[in-house]
């Protein structure tokens, strides 16, 4: 019977290289280990965060070191996961490239060495879009939305890669009860929701949400309300659309892995796809914070 000692630590062990790269064998110590995974994503978030919000503090105005700041975040998250997650991108990419290849030469190349150019361009996107990201808060002084933007990636990466475990707890090592998936979907959508909702209503001069959003929504400032309705009812209002974006992003990229892998493979993807799910949803909410940042989503 494991200790609860051992269950608090599994989830780290599991998700991250600290503690030792241990995976729990025991199937319900191995469930609970992956139902944190979202938690797990929020700290190496926050924990990554540090350096490069320190540099986009202090020397916001030098666009090199601004694109440093980026390459660090980013790196900081694959190092702190083993980079397990970018090799089972990596996998997906050569095991699902390319047409008319038996299903069973596809997995033998599993076996073999080397690695797919999707890596590199997914890295060079993602260093692209944090690079945007950067200049677009850092520069302008909105430090609260870099914040938010930092710390949430690797979570809702994380929440998405559930999702490519099957609703089986307690059967196999692998599995993820759907109780579990709806509570994180729901958990996200709440929480980014508001969390972006609360910085557009209290956000900075130069967060343009302040102005363009509340205006165009028909929330103005009035003695602590907006509008005649509680702050609180503005910014659950502000944060809806946000929430249903970053929900669609993220069910979009387990979509593709499961319609590829079923079409090329004949069955769903397996756990060794949530690497890969990970890595696009990520890349995900970055292109949606972006859009966000930019005023192109209203």
């Amino acid at each position: 019977m494991p200790s609860v000692t051992q269950y608090i630590l599994a989830p780290v062990r599991f998700g991250t290289r600290f503690l030792g790269p241990v995976k729990p064998s025991d199937p319900r110590m191995h469930a609970f280990a992956l139902a944190l995974q979202p938690l797990v994503g929020l700290a190496i978030g926050a924990v990554a965060a540090l350096l490069p919000l320190f540099m986009a503090a202090y020397f916001r105005s030098l666009q090199g070191l601004m694109l440093f700041a980026s390459g660090v975040y980013i790196f900081l998250l694959e190092w702190a996961t083993r980079f397990d997650h970018l090799h089972g991108f990596d996998a997906a990419c050569r095991v699902l490239a390319g047409t008319g290849i038996s299903p069973d030469d596809r997995l033998e190349r599993l076996k073999q060495p080397g690695s797919s150019p999707c890596t590199a361009l997914l890295i060079g996107l993602k260093l692209l879009l944090m690079y945007l990201l950067f200049m677009r808060t850092a520069l302008f002084g909105d430090h609260m939305m870099l914040v938010i933007v930092l710390t949430f990636v690797p979570f809702i990466g994380r929440i998405a890669m559930l999702f490519s475990y099957p609703a089986k707890p307690g059967e196999q090592p692998g599995s993820v009860g759907s109780a579990v998936k709806v509570f994180w979907m729901l958990a996200a959508m709440v929480l980014t929701g508001f969390v972006l909702g609360l910085l557009r209503t209290y956000g900075g001069d130069f967060f343009s949400f302040r102005t363009m959003k509340l205006t165009m929504s028909g929330f103005r400032s009035t003695g602590g309300n907006f509008g005649g309705v509680p702050p609180v009812i503005a910014i659950v209002s502000l944060g809806i659309q946000d929430m249903f974006t970053f929900l669609a992003s993220g069910f979009l990229t387990v979509m593709y892995w499961n319609t590829e892998a079923a079409k090329k493979l004949g069955f769903s993807p397996a756990p060794c796809f949530a690497g890969a799910v990970a890595e696009t949803a990520e890349l995900a909410s970055m292109v949606v914070f972006l859009l966000l940042a930019d005023d192109l989503i209203f």
